[in-house]
């Protein structure tokens, strides 16, 4: 990379990451946290704080002069069942568009993300679910709590790679079955998502962002848990789907 793009590609990662704090500070402390204290005396109210950070998130990747995406979401009109999104991960990006178009949508995370000062506070208040990596029993509960949360009708996401991809990787790593076995308990309905380009705009191990890089993020068919015989073969489904719309 010549010197002139990589000093720009700094300077926008540090663009990017002042506005997180700058529009994240102004959203949290003025709207999402006085709406949060305020719906726990409205219930009426529960939706609206979740609703007002998504759209804090949805301006903040607005005004990202670098940010070049073509983005199609859509999701159930039903929200008394669980849905669960599964996608590939390809970017740190992934995870700020999924905030910035599904309120509400609470995403599984690993735990060292729990300890960042602020951070953690807002993990905890928009109910992300926490998974610390290395240990079975807490990949148990973990998925317990997806399955607590597809049974209260929430929208949970989870890459089931469990982990972004190398530089320069085009296919899909292999998917975990457990997260598709729980939709399954709870008869959720399972929509794949496809992530394509976003390494192109922010590269795993880059300390910086590259400008205009083009950017496509998709829903892809619905696929009702129950209608699989296995947690397995509803895998393969979703895999299928992603794969196909990466090509």
């Amino acid at each position: 990379m010549p010197i002139g793009v990589k000093i720009l590609s700094k300077l926008w990662l540090i663009f990017f990451l002042v506005s997180i704090a700058v529009v994240g500070f102004s959203v949290n402390a003025f709207v999402y946290f006085p709406l949060k204290a305020l719906s726990v005396l409205f219930p009426r109210l529960k939706p609206i704080p979740d609703k007002t950070l998504s759209r804090g998130i949805y301006f903040l990747m607005w005004v990202q002069p670098w940010f070049n995406a073509e983005i199609d979401i859509e999701l159930p009109e039903n929200r008394s069942q669980g849905v669960l999104l599964v996608s590939n991960h390809r970017s740190h990006l992934d995870v700020f568009i999924l905030l910035s178009r599904i309120a509400g949508i609470r995403v599984l995370a690993k735990s060292t993300l729990f300890k960042i000062p602020f951070l953690a506070l807002m993990m905890r208040s928009t109910r992300q679910i926490r998974i610390e990596r290395g240990r079975f029993d807490a990949w148990v509960k973990a998925m317990d709590e997806v399955k607590a949360r597809l049974k209260e009708g929430e929208r949970v996401h989870i890459f089931p790679e469990m982990t972004r991809c190398s530089p320069g990787f085009r296919g899909l790593h292999e998917f975990r079955a457990a997260p598709f076995l729980a939709a399954m308990q709870e008869d959720a309905v399972v929509i794949p998502v496809v992530f394509k380009n976003t390494d192109g705009a922010w590269p795993k191990g880059q300390h910086g962002l590259n400008f205009g890089a083009p950017v496509m993020v998709k829903t892809l068919k619905p696929l009702r848990a129950k209608e699989f015989a296995s947690a397995d073969l509803l895998k393969s489904e979703a895999r299928r789907q992603i794969e196909e719309a990466l090509l």
